[in-house]
């Protein structure tokens, strides 16, 4: 997965975590997925016993998750389909929760079986957890419409970013900072967030110069803005690389990891997989085949 009362009709819009009853609508329905029996034999007796599926997510980050303007608790987006999508395979239900972005990955195997939240598949969180590969994005910069400061995504250095704490892209910038040190170049001051839409909001009243995020996210935003914002890709250096987005599962269970890997392929060889996320207009970030702990450069 994004109005000032006085004059940026906007910044409600982008601090909501809720989302419209157009994006709403466009949910896909998984009520037709039938339980693939091969693979509901393989769960888990713990989470069979319990016929649930609990699912870390952080429901800020549209179009990937956020939380339904209905009722402002209801979870809805890509990730919260792809999960249920998973669940009627499996002859599970899903309890999708919400939670703190980086609190996510630490909890799995007691709060949570899975986390599902858009994360950016990196060595380093290959460390802690597995992952299931499931799309290949990149990333996309939000500046304010018309670039008034002009920002360059490919010369960051002495500029003021808005980020979202504890993700990928807040350690790129970190790694890049670095890079602007060592040339004897300004730094780049760094406005940390805990949810992303707070970054978007801080770029559109004009209080950093950008902000960077997975590119489904931030041209969702973008479209979302009602013109307060626009996207530009980097055409140079780490973020200019396409990597996929897993679904996290505990260390420890290999055998929950390969199922969810399994179940996904299975979406992918029906067409529901794609049909999914063409309903969200994201078509594109489908994988060839869903990965356990695939190889990453980052």
């Amino acid at each position: 997965m994004f109005k000032s009362l006085i004059c940026l009709p906007v910044m409600a819009t982008l601090a909501m975590t809720a989302s419209t009853n157009s994006v709403s609508a466009q949910s896909f329905d998984t009520a037709s997925i039938k339980v693939e029996e091969a693979l509901a034999a393989r769960v888990p007796a713990k989470i069979k016993a319990a016929g649930v599926l609990t699912i870390g997510s952080d429901t800020a980050y549209a179009p990937w998750e956020f939380l339904s303007e209905k009722d402002g608790q209801t979870p809805e987006g890509i990730d919260v389909d792809i999960a249920n999508a998973i669940g009627r395979k499996l002859g599970l239900r899903i309890d999708f929760q919400t939670s703190a972005f980086e609190a996510i990955l630490p909890a799995l195997g007691t709060k949570f079986d899975l986390g599902v939240s858009a994360f950016s598949v990196t060595n380093e969180r290959l460390k802690a957890v597995n992952f299931v590969s499931y799309a290949d994005t990149g990333s996309l910069w939000a500046v304010k419409a018309g670039n008034p400061t002009k920002f360059d995504p490919n010369d960051v250095c002495g500029r003021k970013i808005a980020i979202q704490s504890g993700t990928y892209f807040e350690k790129a910038m970190l790694a890049e900072n670095d890079r602007c040190k060592s040339a004897g170049k300004a730094e780049i001051e760094l406005l940390p967030f805990s949810k992303q839409p707070e970054a978007l909001t801080r770029v559109a009243a004009g209080g950093a110069d950008a902000t960077v995020s997975g590119e489904a996210g931030t041209g969702y935003a973008a479209k979302q803005s009602n013109g307060a914002l626009e996207t530009l890709k980097p055409t140079a250096g780490e973020l200019s690389e396409h990597g996929p987005n897993g679904i996290a599962v505990p260390k420890s269970d290999m055998a929950l990891t390969e199922l969810v890997a399994d179940t996904i392929n299975a979406l992918i060889a029906d067409g529901t997989y794609k049909a999914l996320l063409d309903t969200w207009g994201v078509g594109s970030v489908i994988p060839e085949k869903a990965l356990v702990n695939p190889e990453v450069k980052i």
